[in-house]
């Protein structure tokens, strides 16, 4: 509690010291602003130098004689005093300069003109920009430098700033008397309206028949209000305002009284000693409470101080509140919800996780029953009798296990740490729950029938989630073998590690080499010539050496990383198969296809591409497919069959005879071929059943104008056998093992019929 106070503090501090918090202030402080928007004292009449004035005077910057004639009406109007908001530009050789002169000095002083500074290109050197001396010498200098931020807003207004070593005062603090020290600032209250400050176009004050009677004991200010001309700023609540505007509304502020600016420091402190007390507050209602009080001090107190003159940011104080609250919100939340995630939502009981808590430091076995029909039974009762059966499957195990306390988890799952010193009987405990659960249970009237079988995991040495998995683990392979119980063997741990890792590790063997294809030739027995190869995907570890090719595919089928694997071999055979029949030689080559990619939109255009890549004839591919999958294939698949062979590729039914195939499937599946089984094939000598099967299957495919491969042919009778039935190509350990494509060039480079015969 203590750090999270320190860091709650350090990132306030920096949001302070840093400003990070200022943007947001401002929001809150325009937002507040509007809340208790009000009018203006009337007393600063602001003239406006805008379109109308230009239209019927002439564009800004005026002549000295037009800012005379101003002057002297507004005298004869009565106004207090006038001040400019703009620097007069004229020169002592201005014809216009006397009659200037003459009117501000017919007001006795009481007329203020512009002296201020300009920041040069590099920011480092200021221009000092005062007015002739003769102007100086009649008339008050107020300064019009206003600041802004990344915004270009004027949030702030310096009571006065140094101009050529000279203090000047602002428009602001001139008229109200009030002063600061230079270069200090005061906040504008912007919660006076804009539009409530009475206004006069310049052509109206030119105009002599305009009454001006209405301005008569006030002060005015003249600037530009036109697009183009002077300066405009980004007013909160207003939009983009000319600068004579935010010089009357700053008047006005200090007219209402001098403000007071706290900065951040002063509400920090009593967020940080609000927030030390919460930290040491334990009960929840005095927190929730401080956490109420959040949005008033966020909210309400600033804007009763704002209506009282008093300024500060509260961001930083904020943030230190929002991180010790947040902190302390989230300890009660994690305390409740710790606590009911420590039971089972439907029936009370404790979960798994409850277990875990309890096992941390457990040195007892654990056993886990796993009820196989229990979302069939949950499905089937009414859905508030889910508990009752709950209860009573809880009830009986602890009946069995000697009144171990049983923790409940999803999908009829149930666990219990047995005592070590009851770990070696734990064979006659599993038998006797088995024989408990026999008896159907009587849920609301219903009798229902539950499967249940157990698993133990009586090693200490691992960690209790581990032990969890595994005792489930030994729970699903007792009931795969129609088993009640099963302990849980640690020797296969390193097996079950390798097949969880062992298609992670498949894409990177593909991608640096240790998954190769090898080739495994065929022979045409009529000719006598090797006319084609089989491709066979392998992959060869660097720490396990070679891995069972069905180990792998079928891994990879079930986690439907087929496609890449598929990619790989048919990519590197479709090339073997090219060189060869550009070097001049009919060569065939196959590839099995998954029956995952049967369908698949990818399947095709794979295909396609991979031909089109490496220039081999599509007549040379033969694509193999298992009769199974062939069979269970949906009309979709077919036709996805029908299309792969028009575009002239063979298509293959492989490991024929395993399956169930019709002649009805026969005629329509577009097949150029059939692979025999090799298990019909090796007892073709011994089996006068195998012969007849054999010889029916090469009739019936020459029938359908296909081709027969006999497959796993390994010595010569069967090969002469093969022969003598019509058989078309024979592929086997006889005629080549599956070999490297080195070893398939030297193997086609010495081979010849007569070495086959």
């Amino acid at each position: 509690m203590r750090i999270l106070l320190i860091w709650s503090l350090v990132t306030a501090l920096l949001f302070g010291l840093a400003e990070f918090g200022e943007p947001v202030d401002d929001l809150f402080r325009a937002i507040r602003n509007k809340a208790r928007d009000h009018d203006a004292s009337g007393q600063v009449v602001v003239i406006g130098i805008d379109s109308l004035a230009q239209q019927q005077v002439g564009d800004w910057p005026w002549s000295s004689q037009r800012y005379a004639s101003m002057i002297e009406r507004l005298s004869q109007a009565g106004v207090r005093r006038i001040f400019f908001d703009f620097p007069i530009n004229t020169t002592p050789s201005d014809p216009g300069l006397p009659q200037l002169v003459d009117a501000m000095a017919g007001m006795e002083g009481h007329v203020y003109i512009a002296a201020n500074f300009a920041p040069e290109a590099n920011m480092a050197r200021q221009s000092q920009l005062l007015p002739p001396e003769a102007l100086r010498n009649v008339a008050g200098l107020v300064n019009t430098n206003i600041r802004t931020n990344g915004f270009n807003t004027a949030w702030n207004m310096p009571y006065s700033n140094k101009v050529s070593a000279l203090d000047i005062p602002s428009i602001a603090s001139t008229i109200s008397g009030i002063r600061g020290k230079p270069g200090e600032a005061f906040p504008i209250d912007y919660s006076i309206r804009m539009d409530s400050l009475p206004y006069f176009s310049a052509a109206q004050i030119i105009d002599s028949r305009e009454n001006l009677n209405s301005l008569r004991g006030r002060d005015v200010i003249i600037g530009t209000n036109a697009t183009g001309i002077g300066n405009r700023y980004a007013v909160p609540g207003h939009g983009p305002s000319a600068s004579v505007f935010v010089a009357a509304v700053a008047a006005e502020t200090l007219i209402a009284g001098k403000p007071t600016w706290y900065g951040w420091w002063v509400p920090f402190l009593v967020a940080f000693v609000t927030s030390a007390l919460m930290m040491r507050v334990s009960r929840t209602q005095l927190v929730l409470g401080m956490i109420a009080l959040l949005p008033v001090c966020a909210i309400g107190l600033p804007l009763l101080l704002e209506s009282l003159g008093r300024y500060t940011h509260i961001m930083p104080a904020l943030m230190l509140m929002l991180g010790a609250m947040g902190h302390h919100a989230w300890k009660l939340h994690r305390q409740t919800f710790d606590a009911r995630g420590m039971v089972n939502e439907v029936s009370g009981q404790p979960n798994l996780n409850a277990l875990r808590q309890a096992g941390l430091d457990s040195q007892d076995g654990l056993v886990a029953a796993r009820i196989h029909n229990y979302a069939e039974a949950a499905t089937a009762l009414p859905a508030a009798a889910e508990k009752e059966l709950v209860e009573q499957i809880t009830m009986r195990l602890s009946l069995g296990n000697g009144g171990c306390k049983v923790y409940q988890g999803d999908e009829g799952i149930f666990m219990w740490l047995m005592p070590a010193s009851s770990i070696n009987n734990v064979g006659d405990q599993l038998a006797g729950l088995s024989a408990i659960f026999r008896s159907p249970a009587n849920v609301s009237g219903r009798l229902v029938d539950l499967s249940i079988a157990f698993g133990v995991d009586a090693d200490p040495g691992r960690t209790i989630q581990s032990r969890m998995s595994s005792a489930l683990l030994a729970c699903q392979e007792a009931q795969n073998a129609g088993e009640h119980w099963r302990v849980y063997d640690p020797t296969k741990l390193e097996a079950t590690e390798w097949r969880v890792s062992m298609l992670g590790e498949l894409d990177a063997a593909i991608d640096n080499g240790e998954v190769w294809v090898a080739f495994q030739p065929k022979l045409d027995l009529l000719s006598g010539e090797i006319c084609g190869a089989e491709a066979l995907v392998r992959w060869t570890h660097p720490e396990k050496g070679p891995i069972n090719p069905e180990e792998f595919i079928t891994a990879a089928e079930r986690h439907d990383r087929i496609e890449k694997l598929t990619d790989h071999v048919l990519n590197r055979a479709v090339q073997v198969a090219a060189s060869l029949n550009t070097a001049g030689r009919r060569f065939d080559m196959a590839v099995n296809l998954s029956p995952r990619l049967i369908g698949h939109a990818n399947l095709k255009p794979m295909v396609i591409q991979t031909l089109r890549r490496h220039g081999l004839p599509a007549e040379r591919l033969i694509l193999e497919i298992t009769e199974t999958a062939a069979m269970s294939s949906a009309d979709a698949a077919m036709q996805e069959l029908r299309d792969l062979r028009s575009l002239g590729l063979q298509l293959s039914i492989d490991d024929y005879g395993t399956g169930f195939s019709t002649l009805d499937y026969l005629k329509r599946c577009p097949a150029t071929e059939l692979k025999i089984d090799r298990s019909f094939v090796k007892m073709l000598v011994s089996s006068r059943s195998d012969r007849i099967m054999v010889n029916s299957t090469i009739e019936l495919a020459h029938s359908l104008g296909e081709e027969v491969v006999a497959e796993g042919v390994e010595d010569n009778e069967t090969l002469h056998l093969l022969a003598q039935m019509g058989c078309d190509k024979a592929q086997g350990y006889l005629i080549g093992r599956p070999m490297p494509f080195e070893a398939l060039i030297d193997y086609l480079a010495n081979y010849s019929p007569a070495k086959a015969a």
